[in-house]
Formats: C-alpha cells, structure tokens, sequence
C-alpha cells in the first residue's frame, strides 16, 4: 500500500498572504481525496467537478492526473518546460513544480511521508485563515485567484537551474489499489501513525552484577593405546566413578539357548 504524502500548496498569487499556504495529504491510489476544483479550490473527499486530482502512485510518486470527462486547461510547469494534462494519463509531480489552471497558479512544496492524514488546512501566520477567507467571500471576491488573473498565465522565475529533470507522464495508472472502504482519516491533533525509535537507549544500572552458572568439567578421553598397539595396564582402564559410561560389550559369539534335558523314564520292575 503507498504511503501518504504531506504537501502543501502554495498560491503564488494570493488574494492575502494569509492564504499562501494550504497544507494538504496526497493519500494512495483513486481512492477519494485531494482534488482541485474547476473553482480553483482544493478540496478533501468530496464529488465535484474537478480539473485534476493529487493521489500517491504505487511506487510513492505524488501523481497529478486528470478523469476522464474533466475540463482541460490543467498544465504542469517545471523549470520552463510545460505539459498539459491529458485525461486518463498520470503526471509525476516533484517539488517546486507549479500547477497552471485559468487564472490560477500553485507551488507544489513536497514534505515526504505524512504522519497524519488530514483534509487541507492554511496555515496561520498573521490571523486565522478562516476568518480571511470569510472576509473575502463576504467582499464578493470568491476565486482566489480573481485579483491577479493577468499575472497567473505563468509562474513567477523559477529558482531551480534548467537542468531539472523532464516532467514524467505515464501512459497509464500505477497498480496502485483503490480502497473500497478506506478508514476514516483521524483528527488533526492525533498522534503520528509511528513513533520513531529512541536513537539513544537509556543507561542500564543493574544492582548486582549477573550470575554465570559454573561450568562443567566433560569427563575425561579414554587412554591411547601405548607403542606396542596393545592397551595400557588393566589398572589404568579402570572407569572413574561417576564420569565414566559401562564399557562396551563385545561377545565373541552369539549366546545360544541351553540343549534341552532329556527325561529318561525308570525301568518299570516286572
């Protein structure tokens, strides 16, 4: 199973600065998740229309990638090279590429393995994002990218060299596979899904030092014969009492059952 992705999504052309940054989670396979509206807005588990959606691939590549029936106008940017979406064909995002819809233009900052999965949230600098964006609504200034549509037809200079690799587009979807009941996605404050490991184990201070059970002597090799071939004295082959096992037993023929005693009847006296 892929794991998730944290990210976030900069608008480069922010109504307010407030409304810079969106930190997102890019979850594994088609299943629901990070989509981007035809509104411009990006939006977690939810059926609209859309021009792309942002899903991990089964080889860990963040993914952009168009349905089938959506609208065109979705480009991937990277160090002065373009690619426009093409319906049904994953493209493998990086870090620093930008997305280019109409009127729109979005940073892609990719953090690395999520801890916790989460629907999209701004992050705060000044004020609360909510209440920003809450003004803006009210103001009748609904698409973010409304104030500054003439400057969102490319993204601002880009700070890699043009040596960057080619954007990757795939003639078909990664084997990544798609939940049918995916688990509920925990709350902001919940723990990460894995703790890491003590890098330093904690000094061990033991009371008494650790008994070693005292070792036991195996009993001694039989005597070698001595030059002559022939066994040594038949005081030296006596055994030691307690580490010594029977001799062996060597016959020199098979026993043999005792003959049967012939029963000889007395003479009968006439």
């Amino acid at each position: 199973m892929p794991h998730p992705i944290a990210l976030c999504i900069e608008n480069c052309y922010p109504p307010h600065e407030n409304l810079r940054f969106l930190r997102c989670c890019a979850i594994g396979g088609r299943q629901p998740g990070l989509i981007v509206a035809t509104d411009g807005r990006v939006l977690w588990k939810t059926d609209v229309e859309r021009y792309c959606e942002l899903w991990v691939s089964g080889d860990d590549k963040l993914i952009c990638f168009r349905p089938e029936g959506s609208p065109a106008g979705a480009r991937v940017h990277r160090a002065g090279r373009e690619v426009a979406l093409e319906e049904g064909k994953p493209v493998v995002v990086m870090d620093g590429d930008h997305l280019l819809l109409p009127g729109l233009c979005y940073r892609l900052h990719v953090h690395g393995p999520a801890g916790v999965i989460a629907e999209p949230g701004y992050l705060d600098f000044e004020e609360p994002a909510a209440s920003t964006l809450a003004r803006f609504a009210a103001a009748g200034v609904l698409a973010l990218g409304s104030l500054s549509v003439a400057a969102c037809d490319k993204p601002p200079a880009d700070e890699k060299s043009q040596t960057a690799p080619p954007v990757e587009v795939r003639t078909a979807p990664p084997d990544a596979p798609i939940l049918k009941n995916p688990p509920p996605a925990p709350p902001m404050d919940a723990t990460p899904l894995a703790t890491p490991p003590d890098p330093m184990p904690p000094i061990e201070v033991r009371v008494e030092p650790p008994q070693v059970p005292r070792p036991v002597d195996p009993p001694p090799p039989p005597p070698p014969p001595d030059m002559t071939g022939d066994m040594p004295a038949p005081d030296a082959m006596k055994p030691v009492p307690g580490t010594m096992k029977p001799p062996i037993e060597v016959r020199v023929r098979p026993p043999a059952p005792p003959p049967p005693r012939l029963m000889i009847p007395d003479p009968i006296d006439e």
